[in-house]
């Protein structure tokens, strides 16, 4: 029967998590024979180990009270020494400065004494003084007891971590001109949206100007006309009557003549202010010429109801102007024309009007009167 044979193995994992992947697995067969055959197993175990650990792709260190007690062949390459350089020497040589090394001490400790395993990026020292950067893998050889040592699994990192700080350096190079460009095309935006309200402002003031009087903002001729029409064929529609008022300052030129032309047109504004503050908002009022005025008035049930906004026409804009430091009097001359007792169409009505309004100067000034077909100027 052969002799019983015992199996010593020993297991060094990459990531330290006790997973087979990255792991070393270190086995030997000792036999149970004579103290010298054992002695030269053991030996050839340890040279065994020692191949396997300087053939590793990965630095590996043992230490112990922060001292290195052995290293392998590429963990002492990565930094710059020979490996029988190290053993001995303190752990902090491998740092950039006492301070880099008190500070990775303070995060890794907690870590390791805990039983967690160690997985940190550092920048280390090599011997001449040059950095790199470093993942290094960590973890105690018994967590229960710190004094038996550490192991730690290095990788030089430099290359990636350049890439990465480059890929992120590319990044923020490209944020930083998306959003340049973002506000070049937020403020072009703008100067286009500003150009566009100027255009639809200086357009918009154009159709205003086209229809409307420039000193008092009345409507003007155009639009007036625009607006009767509108009125008459609304009437015809409902059965309603237009009135059309033509209305001219008596004694306006006078006044004109005497203080001149500024004090005439903050006159005739004057006027237009009052017109407006007497009419509904269904009627219009424009100024058709220097003094001359013409009201629109739908829905007029009956001819009396002209009549009585005549009156208050009259009344209004008799009473006194108070402009700069000068008192004025003048006196409206009114004449009225009703759709469709006296014209059925706009320009008819207009005229009729105006004959009636100078039946009313003819009459004394300062009244109103209703087109009389027996009576024209």
């Amino acid at each position: 029967m052969p002799p019983a044979v015992a199996r010593q193995c020993h297991q060094i994992h990459a990531d330290g998590t006790g997973s087979p992947s990255g792991g070393l697995i270190l086995s030997a067969s000792i036999n149970h024979n004579p103290p010298s055959e054992g002695k030269l197993q053991l030996r050839d175990t340890l040279l065994e180990y020692q191949a396997i650990l300087d053939n590793a792709s990965l630095g590996i260190a043992f230490t112990r009270r922060r001292t290195f007690l052995h290293c392998n062949r590429r963990f002492s390459d990565m930094f710059g020494w020979e490996s029988n350089e190290l053993v001995g020497q303190a752990a902090g040589i491998t740092y950039p400065s006492q301070a880099a090394y008190d500070d990775w001490i303070r995060i890794a400790t907690p870590a390791l004494r805990s039983g967690q395993r160690l997985d940190t990026e550092v920048l280390m020292a090599r011997r001449d003084g040059s950095t790199f950067w470093c993942r290094m893998l960590g973890r105690l050889v018994d967590p229960g007891d710190s004094s038996k040592g550490a192991i730690f699994i290095t990788e030089d990192i430099t290359d990636r971590k350049h890439a990465q700080e480059a890929l992120l350096r590319a990044r923020d190079e490209l944020e930083l001109r998306v959003q340049e460009r973002t506000a070049e095309l937020a403020m072009a935006n703008a100067r286009l949206q500003a150009e566009i309200q100027e255009r639809l402002q200086a357009e918009e003031q154009i159709r205003y100007l086209a229809n409307h009087d420039a000193l008092t903002g009345l409507p003007n001729r155009r639009l007036l006309e625009d607006r009767l029409e509108q009125a008459l064929e609304m009437a015809r529609r409902n059965g309603h009557q237009v009135a059309v008022q033509f209305i001219d300052l008596d004694c306006f030129k006078p006044v004109n003549d005497r203080l001149g032309h500024r004090i005439g047109d903050l006159l005739l504004q004057a006027v237009a202010l009052r017109l407006r503050g007497l009419l509904r908002a269904v009627d219009t009022v424009s100024r058709v010429g220097g003094d001359e005025f013409v009201l629109v008035l739908p829905e007029i049930h009956v001819a009396k109801a002209a009549g009585d906004i005549a009156q208050k026409v009259l009344e209004a804009l008799s009473q006194p102007y108070q402009i700069e430091g000068h008192e004025l009097h003048i006196t409206p001359s009114i004449g009225i024309s009703l759709y469709p007792h006296d014209a059925e169409n706009g320009e008819r009505l207009l005229t009729a009007a105006d004959n009636a309004m100078y039946l009313a100067k003819r009459r004394g000034r300062g009244n109103w009167q209703l087109f009389d077909t027996g009576a024209r100027a």
